[in-house]
C-alpha cells in the first residue's frame, strides 16, 4: 500500500490591486510573469520573482472571463463574446473579434469555448456545437480534447473537426474542472461539489468524493498533487488516489475571503490562487519526510 504524503503549506505572498473579482490567470513561464483578470475589466501583469506591485496592461470595459497567452500575444475573453489581442511587445490592442454569442469561457493556443456552447477556431472557418449549454473547462489528451459543459456532461472531441467522440457523464450540474492525471484518468469537478474520477478505458465513473460544500470552480495537477478550489472559500489538496491530504483556509493559512475561481501551479512545490476577494496567493507546498 502507498505511504500517504503527509504537506506542509506556506502562504508566500497575497497581490492587490484589482478592484473587483479575479475571474482567471495564466502563468507565462518564459517572461517570469503572471497575467490575471477579471470583473472590472482589467488585464495586470505581476512578476513571479517579486511577486509585489503588479503593472496594468489594458482595460477591456466589460468583465473578463478567461485569458490565455500565445507568444508574444494575450488573448482575452470578454463577457460579451469578444476575443481581445493584445501585443505584449508593443503594448498595443491588434485586433478584437466577437467569437461567441455570450462570455468566453474557454481560450487555448487555437479555439475558444463560450457560453453559446460552441468551439471555434482562432485562425479556420471552423466552429462547432458541442452543447446547447455553456462550456465551462477544458483538458487535453493525446488525441482528444475533453470539454465540460453546464449541461452536466463532459464531451469529448477530436482534435482536428472538433467533433464529439464520446459524452462522459457522472454530474448533476455545471462542470467546471477538468484534469487528467494520466492517459486512462479524467477528473472532473461540478457545481454538485464532487470531484469524479472517470476511467476512459473502461468509460464508467470509478470513484468520486464530496469535496467541498459550495460549488468547486477548478482542478490543478502538477502529476503528484491536485488541487480543488471552492466557493466555500478553502483549497484542498488530494493525491491520485483523491484522498485528502490538506485543507488551506482563512483560519489556518489567513488565505481568500471569498470564493476561490482558480488554482494553477507554477512549479512542482509552488502555486497559485485568484479569488472574488480581489487578491492572487502564491502558496509554498513542502513534502514532510
Amino acid at each position: 500500500m502507498a505511504t500517504q504524503s503527509k504537506i506542509n503549506i506556506t502562504k508566500v505572498a497575497q497581490l492587490k490591486g484589482h478592484r473587483d473579482a479575479i475571474y482567471d490567470f495564466i502563468v507565462d513561464f518564459e517572461g517570469r510573469h503572471i497575467y490575471s483578470a477579471g470583473a472590472e475589466g482589467y488585464v495586470v501583469r505581476w512578476d513571479i520573482d517579486s511577486p509585489t506591485d503588479g503593472k496594468l496592461i489594458m482595460q477591456t470595459g466589460e468583465p473578463i472571463y478567461s485569458i490565455h497567452k500565445k507568444k508574444n500575444i494575450l488573448l482575452v475573453g470578454g463577457r460579451s463574446g469578444t476575443i481581445y489581442q493584445v501585443d505584449l511587445e508593443n503594448k498595443s490592442l491588434l485586433q478584437t473579434d466577437k467569437k461567441h454569442q455570450g462570455g468566453v469561457f474557454i481560450i487555448t493556443d487555437d479555439f475558444s469555448g463560450g457560453e453559446d456552447g460552441c468551439i471555434v477556431h482562432h485562425s479556420k472557418s471552423l466552429k462547432e456545437t458541442v452543447s446547447t449549454h455553456s462550456l465551462r473547462s477544458v483538458a487535453f489528451g493525446k488525441s482528444s480534447i475533453f470539454v465540460g459543459s453546464s449541461d452536466s456532461h463532459i464531451y469529448q472531441l477530436d482534435k482536428n473537426t472538433f467533433k464529439t467522440e464520446r459524452i462522459l457523464k457522472g454530474h448533476t450540474n455545471s462542470v467546471f474542472g477538468l484534469a487528467l492525471l494520466d492517459d486512462a484518468t479524467l477528473v472532473s469537478t461540478c457545481r454538485d461539489a464532487k470531484i469524479l474520477a472517470h476511467d476512459l478505458h473502461l468509460n464508467q465513473v470509478v470513484h468520486q468524493v464530496p469535496a467541498h460544500l459550495y460549488q468547486v470552480k477548478n482542478l490543478s495537477w502538477n502529476g503528484q498533487f491536485l488541487l480543488s478550489c471552492s466557493m466555500d472559500k478553502t483549497i484542498k489538496v488530494w493525491n491520485e488516489q483523491l484522498t485528502l491530504l490538506k485543507v488551506i483556509d482563512y483560519d489556518r493559512y489567513k488565505g481568500h475571503t471569498n470564493c476561490i475561481n482558480k488554482t494553477l501551479w507554477i512549479d512542482e512545490n509552488m502555486f497559485v490562487s485568484c479569488s472574488d476577494d480581489r487578491t492572487l496567493v502564491f502558496w509554498k507546498v513542502e513534502i514532510i519526510d
